[in-house]
Order: C-alpha cells, then structure tokens, then sequence
C-alpha cells in the first residue's frame, strides 16, 4: 500500500465516491443528450470531446502542484467546485436568452457555427478542468484501498458503489430535465457539493494530499509531463492501451448514451429509466463475479473480456431509433455484461500495473496519454464532420463498425513488465 496517502480509510474514500457519482447522475451523464437538444450536433460533441481533453492535460500539470504542497482537502474542495462551475457554465449557455445554445420552448434549435465552436469549447474547457481534478483525485485515493490480490473484488465493490449514487442521481436527473427543472438542478448540486465539501474537508484537516518521492514522483524531483507521458514505453503494450481507451470511454459516455437517447424517443425520464433497469442487472452480475475474478485465470479472463467488449460495439451497430421490443433489451442487457465484465477486467489489469510500475505516476502517464490523443483525434474529426456533412444517425451507428476492430489493441495489454 502507498505510504503517502492520506487519509486512507475506506470509509472518507466512498463518501467522497458516493457525493461526486450523485452528481454526475444529475446532468454530466446527461450532458451529450442535453446538449444535442439544444442544437449542439456531432461535430460539436467531438469538438467538446477534444478540448475537454486539452484541457484536462492543461489541469494536470497544477493537480500535481497541489498535490505535492497543499492538504488533500484543497484537492477535494476543488472537484466540487469545479463540478458546480461545469453546470453553471452549461446554464448560462442554454437556459440564458441570447446565449449560443438557447431556444425558446417548443422551437427547434437554430445555431451558427461560431456559436457552436465557442459553446462546444467553452463547455469543453469547464468539463476537461472537472475531470482532470476528480478522476485524477479519485483514481488516486482507489490506489490507497488496495492490498495484496485483490484489485477484482475491490473494483468490483467500487463499481457496485457508485452504480447505486449514480443512478440515483440519473432518475433525479432525468424527472428534472424531462420537467424544466434546470434550476432545480444547480440549486441541489450547489447544496450537495457545498454540504459535502465542509464535511469532507473538516475530515481531511491538514493533512497532506501526498507525499513527494513516496508516492507521486516515480523519480526525485521530477513530476510527470505529456512530453514524456507521450513518450513513455514499455514491455506491457501500455502506450498503444492508453491512445484508445480515452477514446472508448468517450465512446461509451457520450456516443453511446447518446444512441440510448435516440432509442427511447429521446426522452429523458425514459433513458433514466432504462439506465437504471441495466444498472441492476450491472450489479447483479459484479455481485456474483467480484469476488472471483481475482482468483480465476488471469489471462484467459483478460482475453475473453477483450472479445466481449469488442462483441458488444458489433451489437451497438444493430441498434438504432427502430429498434425495439424484446430484442432491443436483450441486445442491451449483453451489452451492459459485455462492457461491464471488460472494465472489471481491464480496471484490474491496470491497477495490478500501476501498484507495480510507479502507482500514481503510471496513473499520470495514462491520463497524459489518454486526454491528449482525446484532442488529437476529435478536434479533426469536428473539422470534418463541420465541413462534410453527414446523415448523423447513420455516422453514429457506422461508427461503432471501426470501435469494434479497434478494441482489438486491448490485447496487446499485458501485466508483466
């Protein structure tokens, strides 16, 4: 276990966990569809995908600063806050009259394409900022819970963890949205975050978030860049791993949730509730293998997983604003297993890495690594997609098609150096 952590007990990471996977269920989760609402199309989320990852690369450079100098409760108030300012940022874009992205109710949204850039980029901004300061965060004080073999069944209650808070928050999230309640929206995230933040802060006191040369430098005196995140590799097929998974998480969060949109009629109440149907099904099924994973063959788990996932974007292709029935939630139930079975892998894989190869630093490089080949790719692919139209539902479906064939680099991941 890292000696650097601070504090370490399960109990201050899940209540930190629990406020912020609430607050995601109220409107990040809910961010493409909203915003594809308000008119912002393709292009504009892949625009909003790539400086999100800009700007989560340019936050990590002043997490590591703070980390190493200030107490860990300036790091958790932070995510807070940056939370409530990517909500606030999204309201005064959308429900703000003249704003880029406001429409009147009942009227179809109308917007140009400076319009589009300048909202889909400062949203970019605000959501790259949040995410660099939480997941970075988060995923850190996860290193701190594990000890000995058992990264699965520890993923595996983390997983089931937030499941629970997120979902909660989605329901809420949809009813609100679905409603008008955008108001209503901010006033609850501004009470839990404040709430949360006092509470979470007097816990932490002043102890440090790190300590330097124990846990967060893998060498003295030297953090971790993107030059040399980019440059970074090894024996184990990481860099090629981190290029794609950034991608795919996108894929995931806000391509695929917006196929789910379209499929319930676009709907919010509705997608909230399909969410959290799947969501148990989700828990039932970590329930039954968390505990197991650790103790099954590593590597055959590993590649079937991989297989899984890439069966489950040859499935994402059959759907589209048609489907239907039985057959819809059966495709969508094999699609949560097959997702969730490879992330409880592939998550294991990476934290039984990073405990071997320089912890938080390998994190660092990763989300490095990840965030900036983020920009690489979707900032073009928003040029492209601005300047040669294509039939959106259809590039939405086709694009899994090529997601399939990629997942592929998974393999090459391995867990000996």
């Amino acid at each position: 276990m890292n000696p650097g952590a601070v504090p370490a007990d399960s109990g201050y990471f899940y209540r930190f966990l629990g406020a912020h996977s609430l607050l995601i269920g109220l409107l990040p989760f809910f961010l493409p569809v909203f915003l594809w609402q308000h008119g912002l199309d393709l292009a504009g989320l892949a625009l909003l995908i790539g400086v999100s990852g800009v700007g989560f690369v340019a936050a990590l450079g002043s997490w590591q600063r703070l980390a190493v100098r200030m107490p860990l409760r300036v790091l958790i108030s932070l995510s807070f806050v940056l939370e409530f300012g990517l909500i606030l940022v999204v309201g005064l874009l959308t429900q703000v009259p003249g704003a880029p992205l406001f429409s009147k109710p009942g009227m179809a949204p109308d917007i140009s394409m400076p319009e589009m850039v300048l909202a889909a980029s400062a949203i970019g901004v605000a959501n790259g900022l949040y995410n660099a300061f939480f997941w970075t965060t988060q995923r850190t004080l996860f290193l701190q819970q594990l000890d000995g073999n058992d990264t699965g069944r520890h993923y595996g209650n983390f997983q089931i963890f937030v499941t629970l808070f997120l979902k909660a928050g989605i329901l809420l999230g949809g009813v609100l949205l679905e409603f008008g309640g955008f108001i209503w929206l901010l006033a609850i995230s501004a009470g839990v975050g404040v709430v949360s933040t006092t509470q979470l802060a007097m816990r932490a006191g002043n102890r440090p978030a790190m300590r330097q040369n124990a846990v967060l430098f893998r060498d003295a005196g030297e953090g971790v860049t993107l030059l040399g995140s980019l440059t970074t590799a090894d024996r184990r097929g990481s860099r090629p791993v981190f290029i794609v998974d950034g991608l795919f998480l996108y894929l995931e969060s806000h391509f695929w949730t917006l196929t789910l949109f379209l499929v319930v009629r676009q709907d919010y109440s509705r997608l909230g509730v399909a969410v959290v149907l799947l969501a148990l099904v989700f828990a039932a099924l970590f329930y039954l293998i968390k505990n197991r994973i650790d103790q099954l063959p590593v590597e055959r788990v590993y590649i079937a997983a991989v297989w899984l996932y890439a069966s489950s974007w040859l499935l994402r292709f059959t759907l589209d604003s048609e489907s239907s029935g039985a057959s819809l939630w059966f495709a969508l139930i094999l699609i949560t297993f097959c997702s969730s079975f490879f992330r409880l892998a592939f998550n294991k894989r990476f934290f039984d890495v990073a405990r071997q190869a320089g912890s938080v630093h390998y994190l660092l490089v990763k989300s490095y690594s990840s965030q900036a080949w983020l920009g690489f790719i979707f900032i073009p692919l928003a040029a492209l997609l601005l300047f040669i139209p294509f039939p959106q539902d259809q590039f939405l479906q086709y694009l899994y098609l090529p997601a399939a064939l990629l997942s592929a680099i998974y393999w090459r991941y391995s867990s000996q150096g």
